[in-house]
């Protein structure tokens, strides 16, 4: 029986590295059986007049196919971010794209594809285990694969390339019925923490579309006879899919020899110049570069804990980006992202632009707005942020009397505050506040999560036992309110008046005992009537300002700054749209995305609270229900 058992599992062990061995070895022998038939065809041209076509090509041609693949290479980072986004590794978006973009610049030009492009992914994102790159890779190449089948199928048929075409088209759909049946699947296992929404797939086939159309078009600005773009992008496609199938190096061999039946010319030597030429500019001069970027490794960002008044949003939504002289909370827009609030003083605007930085500011104060201006950025009012000087703060004065009535109204109506430390058990608060609003609000601002809220101070308002309403605030030198949410009563009736008033008040005294200095009551829109949509928000959030008016705060101007009149609109109109329509919340199982123990476990429901080493859900800094 032993015997037996030995014998299956060496058995299993040398099938197991028979097929790894192969697997390893399959670029390889494509590299030497296309390469050799490539060859073969370079030797039967004159080697003369290959070199002269090389020269005939003009500098604009040149220029021209290098913007062409400049154009390509960002759409191609779009793939990374898209990724990232689902797999929710927190990376920032623009660390992710150039990731993406240096791992696919070596590896289509090095060959094994599968190992090259992980090992450039994790030399630039550190924070990643080898587990969580190894998933990211796979997931970029499985999604790149589908979405040029469908490519494929919309480009190649109506160009006539193919007579019949519908096997592509049936692959082309069936590829992406594919896609979509093993993204609903891996998320319903916990394999994939978000699911893919349908905005997530049209992304992914623009982008698709947007790379391998000026990849075509910059072969078809060297190609050296007249060949409509429709036909050679569909020729070029083609001949990707026949060079990604060969898993040769580049597609050393397969692409070219595919392209070159697809497209007769009368002049091979022209052709085949215009190939070597495409070769140099889109596959040699950006893997160089890439080579050369990865010189210098990028720097941790969990090594350098950042400063931020909302630091916790990074918990959510935002990012936080691995700046050289401080790390910054950002918020994913238009362009590079936005700054969120006043960055240290050790940073200028113009490090801003530099490439990759952060194109964008939002909620700065007017100080910063000043050196926006003089650095030539355009600055906007877009909010005005409550501020309250808690070394003075009191109820008293004429200016509070609507604060004194609600608190006067609140200590008649029977309910009772206490400091709260198991935030699940606000869930039912949350969920009909949502229900009642149309749902939560995002990315600048919090949204109710057990997980998130852990890391901040939270009040509630309870009728007996049972939590009726609550507040949260971010802690620090500055504390900061952040959510707001109310239901009814237990028996039905509507929340008594005051009760929110009575929360703010309550963290209000808990940050005076806390010793800091000020407490912001947030923001709300303030913005020049010229601007779209300014009075309607401003009109929507005219109570919630009547609200903090009562606590007679000081109001502060806040900016958005751009480099820009464009960057500047379309940074505002993106904020826009992913505040009213956010992401969903990271899961909050960090060991469960990143460490190889744990990353094929299936994961826990969206911001399920986190147990403690000890198995008790509880707050990081309070342990226990404190009446305040």
């Amino acid at each position: 029986m032993g015997m037996s058992q030995d014998k299956t599992s060496t058995s299993g062990l040398s099938s197991a590295f028979s097929t790894g061995w192969i697997a390893r070895s399959v670029p390889i022998l494509a590299l030497g059986v296309f390469g050799a038939l490539f060859v073969r065809h370079i030797l039967q041209m004159e080697s003369t007049a290959i070199w002269a076509a090389l020269g005939s090509l003009q500098w604009w041609q040149w220029l021209v196919a290098m913007g062409f693949t400049a154009l390509s290479f960002r759409a191609i980072g779009i793939y990374d971010v898209l990724v990232h986004r689902v797999l929710q590794t927190r990376q920032h978006p623009n660390l992710a794209r150039s990731a993406g973009i240096k791992a696919i610049a070596v590896s289509q030009t090095l060959g094994f594809g599968a190992v090259t492009s992980a090992l450039v992914r994790w030399r630039c994102l550190p924070d990643l285990s080898a587990s969580a790159i190894a998933r990211l890779s796979a997931a970029v190449s499985l999604s790149f694969l589908a979405a040029l089948a469908v490519v494929a199928a919309l480009i190649v048929p109506p160009s006539g390339l193919i007579p019949h075409s519908n096997a592509l088209v049936l692959g082309g759909l069936a590829s992406l019925f594919g896609l979509v049946l093993l993204a609903r699947l891996g998320h319903r296992l916990g394999w994939i923490p978000a699911p893919v929404r349908a905005s997530t797939l049209l992304v992914l086939l623009s982008a698709t579309a947007a790379d391998t159309g000026f990849a075509a078009a910059a072969l078809w600005v060297l190609w050296p006879e007249e060949v409509s773009f429709q036909l050679l992008f569909a020729a070029y496609v083609v001949a990707l899919g026949a060079g990604l199938l060969s898993n040769a190096p580049g597609g050393v061999g397969a692409f070219d020899l595919s392209l070159l039946a697809l497209i007769p010319v009368s002049n091979s030597a022209a052709a085949m110049a215009a190939l070597l030429a495409f070769r140099t500019i889109y596959y040699a001069l950006p893997a160089a570069i890439a080579l050369l970027c990865l010189i210098r490794p990028t720097p941790v960002a969990s090594q350098r804990p950042i400063q931020h008044p909302e630091a916790a949003l990074a918990r959510q939504t935002a990012h936080v980006f691995p700046h050289k002289k401080a790390p910054l909370l950002t918020l994913s827009c238009w362009g590079n992202g936005a700054v969120l609030g006043d960055f240290p003083e050790t940073i200028t605007f113009s490090d801003l632009q530099k490439r990759g930085a952060p194109s964008a500011v939002y909620k700065c104060s007017a100080k910063h707005a000043v050196h926006a201006r003089k650095a030539g950025w355009q600055t906007v009012l877009c909010a005005e942020d409550a501020l309250i000087d808690l070394s003075t703060w009191s109820t008293q004065g004429a200016e509070k009397r609507q604060l004194r009535r609600a608190l006067k109204s609140f200590a008649t109506s029977g309910l009772h505050i206490s400091e709260v430390s198991d935030t699940t058990s606000l869930a039912h608060i949350a969920q009909r506040w949502a229900r009642a609003s149309g749902g939560e609000r995002g990315h600048t601002m919090g949204r109710f999560c057990p997980d998130y809220l852990r890391h901040q101070r939270v009040f509630a308002a309870y009728a007996g036992t049972t939590p009726v309403a609550f507040v949260s605030f971010h802690t620090g030198p500055l504390w900061t309110l952040d959510l707001m949410r109310h239901a009814a009563l237990p028996s039905g009736a509507p929340l008594p008046n005051g009760t929110i008033h009575a929360l703010v008040h309550a963290g209000i005294l808990a940050a005076i005992q806390d010793n800091a200095h000020q407490l912001s009551l947030a923001a709300v829109p303030s913005a020049a009537m010229n601007i779209p949509f300014a009075t309607r928000a401003i009109e929507a959030s005219a109570g919630l300002r009547r609200f903090k008016q009562s606590f007679a705060p000081t109001w502060h101007p806040r900016y958005l700054c751009a480099p820009s009149k464009t960057q500047l609109v379309f940074t505002m109109a993106t904020l826009a749209y992913a505040i009213h329509y956010p992401l969903p919340l990271p899961h909050p199982k960090t060991a469960q995305r990143n460490d190889e123990n744990y990353s094929i476990a299936p994961m826990s429901r969206t911001c399920e609270a986190r147990a403690t080493p000890l198995g008790a859900r509880q707050n990081v800094q309070y342990s226990t229900e404190r009446p305040v």
